[in-house]
This record gives structure tokens, C-alpha cells and sequence, in this order.
């Protein structure tokens, strides 16, 4: 009892003293704003819109929260973002806006519409519907039960659809390029089930998920009222195990899938493209070529071949030049011998990196296209959207700057970065460059508007058109004195000196963006499969006079409210407590299980309690742990654990630690080193045994993974350490050896791993088991190698009840040991061999992938079979030794 007070003690000043002391917080009449103290700006900006959103939504939803809804901001990413999540339940918001706009440009403030769409799911979700409103004794995360049975589309539908009607302007329900996802799919005969649009496939579009919620709920909402959603979902939550279409039944009188045929019969159509694909058609993203020194060059991401860049033939066959895991083709620009890339990676090791919101940034590196060798530009910087000019005098790309985008020049020589545009409330978005670098094209995004600008060295600003409620994209050179862009899915034009505009190209899908080289036009745009490119003859310019809309008001932005900041302290909150029987003895007893966190989610606490009826004891098995980002601290403590091998009570806690000692990202892979101590008790009636360890482990993996690798990227990883044990007279030293290697391009992947274990006082020979397999010999010293051979199976995109079937792989494994016996170096007198098959599936609600697996081993010589089956790697159930 004495071990278990000193665990609870160090348990509670975990939680009070090890705290985020940089957060503050806001409190407005229903929200509680959470923040940094340098984000103070934006937690002021929130408040003076939170309460308004939350009493929109509270009434549309037919639930108000009890609470105050925390949201935690952060402005220290690279790329946008937002989250809901539960136990407990919040809202996180990334500061930076995406630079895509795939809210779509007339989006006048991306903090409050990102508001709106995560505020939506918080009170959706914890609305106390179904069973959970008899529940709640459990705890305030018994709401998220119903979440499993919903599918994706359900949860976001809601979303999308808010982001829009509750904005004057904006939200994906307003984004021509949104709907041209479900158009395109319907024009091609393409459109997915709506059992597909349950999650999230392995294949474009890659948020099915939220066209069909939006569809759905847009036309439920017209047809139906306000009220049919909140409605469906109490219905729904009363029993949710059959789905959603009985309560669809009840309230509309047509099932789910009868709704979504209604929604896409009443879609605007639009024809079938005649223009050819400029290469063969594919699954996946096919990015704008450009011609350089080596050739027609351009970016493709494709889940079967990977993220990269290919050479081009006159015939569009290409040929890949090198793998480059980049974010899509605006990351990349090219010269005529060189190329400059944006890359994003995290740094997880800053202080300000939490679970849900790692520090990340955005890099600029140099490619030399002859060696096919980048060099890094810039250093922990967060620039998008880079262009070079043709003879690579010149760079320029967009800069992060809160919710907004400066417009900088990275200098090539020094390194430095130079701000050309900055003013608030603006972005500056993709910028291009002439072929010397003399003259700069970019887009200026503010309030809803669009507008495209000239800046010539030396010279002021031009503004050439604009401002526009049209959403403007794309310009690029066609020569000094013309530049083409495209409005609202069309391509047109400006003469630069004398202001004429010119409609050049349409298609029915849409043109993305466009380049002139030589006599033709190469562009983008939409497939049911992705982006494409088309080549066609460049045609002579129509002369009918182009159409801008009128400008949006700017919007006026209302003084910040001066609510009193706090220091916000990150401890434990109770989420959820279950009934939790557990077996001794074969014996059913009682207990609880129980699980506690923090927002921020420096905490976590999970944990069961019991008392066995047969020994009198209270049994508790805890495991805490706590993410500093820079370390991270685990106490763990079972109690009184019966163990039926020796009919005794055995209880063990630990204390272990993750120090990051080193840490590295380029554009083409990670590496890291890190420190791992350790220190365990065991103690029964018999007596107490202390155990300490140490382990140093590197790694290095690839970051040019594809869809197809169902097994995850290559790379190599290798630990070693020591473990001293009471009762022993010399140090336990072990250590692994791991590599995987993809097999020549394929996504199959070979993979080898040696461990060894040696002391010179005891036997190893049970560590390090073939398989489940009994050790056959015995040694102070045992070395086991493992090869296997990985092999996916596919990509898969099949409903199955809540979510989907993704992917499937083949792993077949042979293992072998030797042991050290005397000085002598002894076989293990047998080899083993296993494959295991494992699925990949996607719950849709919560889409949370899990991966079930069964293996079947043989042990060769003694003649063993053995059946497993398992979850996630880890092994539930195994049936042993058949001979």
C-alpha cells in the first residue's frame, strides 16, 4: 500500500507541476480560449466572434454544451488545419490559412469559418443523443459512443455545409472548384457509392468524405427544414447500429441512399471534356510540365507509383526521374536547369509542439536537374508557393505571416529572405517570374476579393485586374507583356501595357492553370481520377469582353473584446469509466476501468481497479504518461496481479523516459537519435526484484513513401543498451539491427533484423522466442535473425458495415537463432516460418484505421505449427504447438 501512495503522489505532481506554464487562457460567455502567450492576438481576434457562432449553431443543432467549449489555437504550423477531438472533448485551430484556398477565395475569414466547421462537430458530437443521455454518470466522453456507427460523411457533411450557410461568403458550398469534384465524377460516370462516401479511400478525391456530406446535407436541409439534421441524428443515436436510413425513413420518407440519388439528380451537370489527356490516364495528380534543359519535366503523385518528378516524351509517356515527396505540383517550380521545392516537416522536438499541433515549417531547397541534388535554401522558415525564373536568376515564394501571406525573395547567394509585399488582412499567393526574373506576377487575396498584380523592378506595383469577387488563379508569363490566368475556371490573357483581356481557352470541367510553350497550350484540369494535364493547338483569342463581378464590401472587423488573460494550467480531466470484469483464478471479479487526460494532451492517465473477492486485494493496473516534446515521461504500476503459473500476487511499476537527442528532416528522409532509461520493480511475498536499463536507438527513414507501401517506407533503424537486474553479478547488454529496402521500384518491400541479448551470470535462451515457439537450447548470449519478404496485395476501396476495406498485404517471415553456450556458438537446432495476412480497414466516423491480422507459423525439425490471430501488430489469441 506504502508503494502505491508514493505512485499517486509523483502521479499528482506530475500533473500540477510538469504543466504547459507558456499557455494562457480567455474565457468569453461560452468558449474558453486557450492559446500561447505570443498568440495573444488571434485568441483576441476569436473572441470577438466565438459567442455569436456558438449561438448560431446552438439552436440549428438543437444542443447547447453544459460547459464552456475549450479551443486551442496555435499559429506555429506550416499548413492549415483544425480539429474536434474527444476524451476530452475540444477544439484545436491552426492559425495559417491554406494557401490552396480550398475553402474557396471568396472565404473572408479563414479563423472564423475553420471556427464554424470545428465548433460544429464539437456540439454535434457531444450532444447527449441515444443511450448517452442515460449515460453520462460515465463521464462527459460516453457521447462519442454513438461516433463508431456514423459514417464520414455524416460528420462532415454537417461541417461543410455550416462553413457556408452561417458566412456571407466562402466555405467549400461556394468553391467552383469543390463542385467540380462531384460534377466531373458524374460527367464521367465515375461517382461513388454512398457507402464509399463513408470514409476516406485510398483514391482521389481524397475528401469524399466531405463532397458527399455536403450533398447530402444541403439537399436534406432545403427539401426538409433546418431541424430534419438534429432530427435524423437523435433518431439516429437511439439506436445507431443499423445506420443511419431508418431514421432517414422516418423523417423524410426515403432511405439514405435513396436521398443521395435525389441530391445528385438535382446536381448541376456539365459535359464530358473533348480535349485528350496529355499522357495516359492514370490514378492520382499529373502537374503542369515545364520545359528545361533535360527535357518536358513535371510532377506527378500517384497512390501506386509515389510522389515524383518525370521526363516527358513528345507522345506524353514519361519516364520517373526521381522520387520527391512534395505536397502537390505548386510546391515546385522550374528553370531551365535547375528547380526550387517548398518541403514540410515537423520539428516535434520544440517545446510548443503539442500531440495534435507539432511545430512544423516549410523549406526551400535548390534541385540541380543534371545530378538530380538538392541543396537547402532556407532554415526553419514557412514559404509556399516558390517560382524561379527561367534562367534561375531569381526566387520568390509566399511567406506565412499569422492567417495571411507576405510576398518574399530568397536570395540565392545569401540565403536571406527579403519581404516585397506585406499588409495586413492580405495574402499574396502565387507568385511567378518572367524568364529573367525582370518582372513579377502574383495574386492579392483580400476580404473575399481577388486581384492580380504586376511589380516590376524599380516601379510600383500595378494592379492589372481586380479586385474581383471572381476567383482568380494561375497567372503565368506567356511573354513579357502578356500574362495568362484563369478566372473562374477559364483561361484568359492581359496585355500588360495596354489592359486588354482576352478570353484564350475553356473546357467544360475547367482549366486550373495553364502555360504556353511554343504553338501550344498545356493545362490542368479535373478528372474522376485527379488533376490532369491536356495539350492542345493554341488558338487565336476571343474578343468577347470579359466579365468580372463586382467587388465584395470589405469586411468590417469589430474592436477586439478585452477579456482578461490567465495562466492555464494542463492537468488531468476524468473522461470515461466503464464496467470492467476481469478473470482470475477462473473466476469472473469486478472492476473499473477508467481513462483521464489533458487538453493539450501533455497527460494521459489510463488505468483499472478491482478487488478480488478470492485473495481480498485491491488490484490496480495504471499507466501514466506525459509529453513534454522535448522528453517524455511514462509511471506505470500493476497491483496485485495473480499469477496462476505460481498462485501468487505479483505487482511491478515502472518508471521510463524518451530523451530525443538529435534530430534531423530533409526533403528525402528523417533521422533521429534518442535515449530511452528505464527502471522496474516486481515484488511478491517472496521478495522484490529491481531492474534498470538504458537504450540509445537511431533512426532513419524515408520520407518518399506511396498509398501502395502498404508496410510502411523504407529505412533502417539500430538500439542498444544495457539492463542491470538485482541478484545479478553482470550487466544484460542487447541491441537490434533493422533495414527495410523496397524491392527494385516496386512498393514490396525486403526486411532483415538481427537482436542480440548476453550476459555472463545467466541463461538467455527464453528471450528472442521463434515466433511463440519454446526455445529449443540454452546460452548466456542468444542472436536471432529475422528476414521476411513484404508484399502488398492492393489497394482496395470496399465498404464494409462503419467504414471501409482500404488495403490488404502478404508477409512471409523465416527466423533462426543461435546461442552462446560456453564460448561456443550454438544453432538453435531449428528454423520457423510464418506468413501473416493483414487488412487494412477505416472506421468512417472516427476514421481511425485498424489493421486485423492472422499468421500462421511452422517450426521446422521438431515439426510445431502455430495459429494468431491479432490486432494491430499485437497478437489476441494463440493457438500453439499441433503437431
Amino acid at each position: 500500500m506504502f508503494r502505491l501512495k508514493v505512485f499517486l503522489l509523483i502521479l499528482l505532481l506530475s500533473s500540477g507541476s510538469l504543466v504547459a506554464v507558456s499557455y494562457q487562457q480567455m474565457e468569453t460567455e461560452h468558449t474558453r480560449i486557450i492559446f500561447e502567450e505570443d498568440d495573444l492576438t488571434y485568441a483576441r481576434q476569436l473572441s470577438v466572434f466565438a459567442d455569436e457562432v456558438f449561438e448560431q449553431l446552438a439552436p440549428f443543432l438543437a444542443h447547447t454544451p453544459s460547459v464552456k467549449v475549450p479551443v486551442v489555437i496555435t499559429s506555429n504550423t506550416a499548413f492549415a488545419n483544425g480539429y474536434y477531438i474527444n476524451f476530452p472533448s475540444a477544439v484545436y485551430l491552426y492559425v495559417t490559412s491554406p494557401e490552396d484556398r480550398f475553402l474557396g477565395s471568396r472565404t473572408q475569414d479563414w479563423l472564423k469559418s475553420l471556427f464554424i466547421h470545428e465548433l460544429t462537430h464539437y456540439i454535434h458530437l457531444t450532444a447527449p443523443v441515444g443511450p448517452a443521455k442515460f449515460l453520462r454518470f460515465l463521464g462527459p466522453g460516453v457521447t462519442a459512443m454513438s461516433t463508431v456507427f456514423m459514417p464520414g460523411w455524416w460528420i462532415e457533411g454537417i461541417t461543410t455545409y455550416a462553413e457556408t450557410a452561417f458566412v456571407e461568403h466562402g466555405g467549400r458550398g461556394d468553391s467552383l472548384p469543390f463542385a467540380r469534384i462531384y460534377q466531373a465524377s458524374l460527367a464521367q460516370d465515375s461517382m461513388w457509392s454512398l457507402s464509399q462516401g463513408a470514409y476516406n479511400g485510398p483514391f482521389n478525391p481524397s475528401n469524399r468524405i466531405y463532397v458527399t456530406g455536403y450533398l447530402m446535407v444541403d439537399y436534406l436541409v432545403r427539401q426538409y427544414g433546418s431541424s430534419a439534421y438534429a432530427d435524423i441524428n437523435r433518431r439516429f443515436a437511439a439506436f445507431p447500429f443499423f445506420g443511419l436510413s431508418p431514421a432517414f425513413k422516418k423523417v423524410t420518407g426515403h432511405s439514405a441512399n435513396e436521398l443521395f440519388t435525389l441530391a445528385l439528380q438535382e446536381a448541376q451537370a456539365i459535359e464530358q471534356s473533348s480535349e485528350h489527356l496529355f499522357g495516359e490516364p492514370m490514378q492520382g495528380d499529373r502537374y503542369l510540365p515545364s520545359p528545361t534543359s533535360i527535357g518536358l519535366v513535371g510532377y506527378i503523385q500517384s497512390p501506386y507509383e509515389g510522389r515524383a518528378l518525370y521526363r516527358y516524351s513528345a507522345d506524353g509517356s514519361a519516364e520517373k526521374l526521381m522520387d520527391l515527396s512534395l505536397d502537390g505540383g505548386s510546391c515546385i517550380s522550374f528553370a531551365t536547369d535547375t528547380a526550387v521545392f517548398s518541403s514540410l516537416w515537423a520539428d516535434t522536438s520544440d517545446p510548443s509542439s503539442l500531440a495534435l499541433s507539432a511545430v512544423s515549417y516549410s523549406d526551400l531547397f535548390l534541385l540541380n536537374l543534371s545530378t538530380l541534388k538538392a541543396k537547402r535554401l532556407t532554415k526553419a522558415q514557412r514559404l509556399v508557393q516558390p517560382a524561379i525564373s527561367s534562367d534561375g536568376s531569381r526566387i520568390v515564394a509566399s511567406r506565412v505571416n499569422g492567417s495571411f501571406y507576405d510576398l518574399v525573395e530568397v536570395k540565392t547567394d545569401t540565403m536571406e529572405v527579403i519581404t516585397l509585399a506585406s499588409k495586413e488582412r492580405v495574402s499574396f499567393l502565387e507568385p511567378v517570374l518572367n524568364r529573367d526574373g525582370s518582372k513579377l506576377a502574383y495574386l492579392a487575396l483580400e476580404s473575399g476579393n481577388s486581384s492580380l498584380y504586376l511589380l516590376e523592378e524599380g516601379k510600383e506595383p500595378l494592379l492589372l485586374v481586380g479586385p474581383t469577387a471572381d476567383e482568380l488563379r494561375a497567372p503565368s508569363f506567356e511573354e513579357d507583356d502578356s500574362i495568362l490566368f484563369v478566372k473562374e475556371l477559364e483561361l484568359y490573357r492581359i496585355n500588360c501595357a495596354t489592359g486588354r483581356i482576352q478570353l484564350v481557352h475553356t473546357d467544360s470541367v475547367g482549366v486550373y492553370s495553364a502555360a504556353v510553350q511554343a504553338d501550344e497550350l498545356f493545362y490542368e484540369t479535373y478528372t474522376a481520377q485527379g488533376v490532369a494535364v491536356k495539350k492542345t493547338v493554341l488558338q487565336s483569342s476571343f474578343d468577347s469582353p470579359i466579365s468580372l463581378r463586382d467587388p465584395l464590401s470589405v469586411a468590417s472587423y469589430a474592436e477586439t473584446v478585452s477579456y482578461q488573460s490567465s495562466p492555464y494550467y494542463d492537468n488531468l480531466q476524468f473522461n470515461l469509466a466503464l464496467p470492467f470484469p476481469f478473470v482470475e483464478a477462473n473466476q469472473f471479479q469486478m472492476g473499473i476501468w477508467f481513462h483521464a487526460t489533458s487538453l493539450l494532451r501533455r497527460h494521459s492517465l489510463v488505468g483499472s481497479v478491482g478487488w478480488s473477492i478470492r485473495g481480498a486485494k485491491l488490484l490496480a493496473d495504471l499507466n501514466y504518461q506525459y509529453d513534454a516534446s522535448t522528453y517524455a515521461l511514462a509511471l506505470g504500476l500493476a497491483l496485485n496481479q495473480y499469477d496462476i503459473t505460481t498462485d501468487l500476487y505479483v505487482s511491478s511499476a515502472y518508471a521510463a523516459a524518451v530523451v530525443p537527442l538529435f534530430s534531423w528532416t530533409g526533403y528525402s528522409h528523417f533521422r533521429g537519435l534518442s535515449i530511452k532509461p528505464k527502471i522496474s520493480l516486481i515484488w511478491d511475498s517472496t521478495g522484490l526484484t529491481t531492474t534498470g536499463s538504458a537504450m540509445l536507438g537511431y533512426t532513419r527513414q524515408n520520407r518518399n513513401s506511396r498509398t501502395m507501401d502498404f508496410f510502411g517506407p523504407a529505412g533502417f533503424a539500430t538500439s542498444g543498451g544495457v539492463m542491470l537486474q538485482s541478484g545479478m553479478n553482470a550487466p544484460i547488454l542487447f541491441g537490434s539491427v533493422g533495414m527495410q529496402m523496397r524491392l527494385f521500384d516496386s512498393s514490396a518491400m525486403v526486411r532483415f533484423v538481427l537482436d542480440a541479448i548476453g550476459t555472463r551470470s545467466a541463461n538467455m535462451g527464453n528471450y528472442y522466442a521463434l515466433f511463440s515457439f519454446k526455445p529449443l537450447q540454452s546460452g548466456s548470449g542468444k542472436l536471432r535473425l529475422s528476414t521476411s519478404i513484404r508484399l502488398p496485395l492492393g489497394l482496395f476501396d470496399a465498404p464494409i458495415p462503419y467504414g471501409g476495406l482500404t488495403g490488404a498485404g502478404l508477409e512471409i517471415t523465416a527466423q533462426s537463432a543461435w546461442y552462446v553456450n560456453a564460448d561456443t556458438l550454438i544453432w538453435e537446432g531449428a528454423w520457423a516460418a510464418a506468413a501473416r495476412l493483414t487488412a487494412n480497414m477505416v472506421l468512417g466516423g472516427p476514421a481511425v484505421a485498424f489493421q486485423p491480422f492472422a499468421e500462421l507459423a511452422y517450426l521446422f525439425g521438431p515439426g510445431k505449427w502455430q495459429f494468431s490471430l491479432g490486432l494491430d501488430g499485437q497478437s489476441l489469441k494463440t493457438f500453439l504447438a499441433i503437431k
